[in-house]
This record gives C-alpha cells, structure tokens and sequence, in this order.
C-alpha cells in the first residue's frame, strides 16, 4: 500500500475531511496529512495520543471479531470534529477527521473503495 496517495487521495474526496492519519495497529504513524486550510485543534503529542487510543480500541474489537464479526468502521463525534477510523488492510488504521457537517456515510463508504 503506497501510504502517501492513498493520503492524498482520501483528503481530495470532501472539503469537510481536515486530516488523515494512517499508522499501524499498535499506533505508530506511517504518513499523517491534513489542508492547509486547517487550524489544528490538538497538539503534536494530544493527537498522536488520540491515535494511539484508537488503536487500542481497534485491537479490542478485533479480539471480538470472531464472535461478533470484524468492525467496519467507527465515528465519534465531538462538538468541533468527527474522527473516522477504518481498517487500512490487516495490519493498518486510517483515521480521518472531518468537519461535524461531514456526510460521514458517503466518505466512509468512498474510502472503503480504495482499499
């Protein structure tokens, strides 16, 4: 998986999308890419905290997926940002976020095609 145009491409899907992250399961970042247009929110170590929690949280879930079936996605909403977090292949996290007026079902389901 080339990291940096699967980045690119996700960040051209919407103008609501603000970054895109990709790392592995245990959270260490492969490329992380956001619009120049973006104030960032968090700090360096707030987001990279953040990212680390998801994929904690990702690992989790897949200790369930046998019962309950592997985990497609997963949106948290907060009053400023939506985070999406999705599989990138076995062993890798996209984690995007988005504006709160995001379609989150349209850019969720356009990323899943690039997969």
């Amino acid at each position: 998986m080339d990291v940096r145009k699967l980045a690119d491409k996700i960040l051209k899907l919407s103008p609501s999308i603000r970054y895109v992250t990709i790392a592995s399961l245990n959270g260490t970042i492969l490329i992380s890419e956001h619009k120049k247009s973006v104030k960032t929110t968090l700090s360096k170590a707030e987001s990279r905290q953040s990212l680390q929690m998801a994929a904690r949280a990702w690992k989790a879930r897949k200790a369930l997926a046998k019962k309950i079936g592997r985990c497609k996605y997963v949106v948290a909403e907060y009053d400023r940002v939506k985070r999406i977090t999705l599989p990138g292949g076995k062993n890798h996290l996209i984690y995007v976020t988005t504006t709160t007026g995001a379609n989150h079902n349209s850019i969720i389901q356009r990323i899943r095609k690039f997969r």
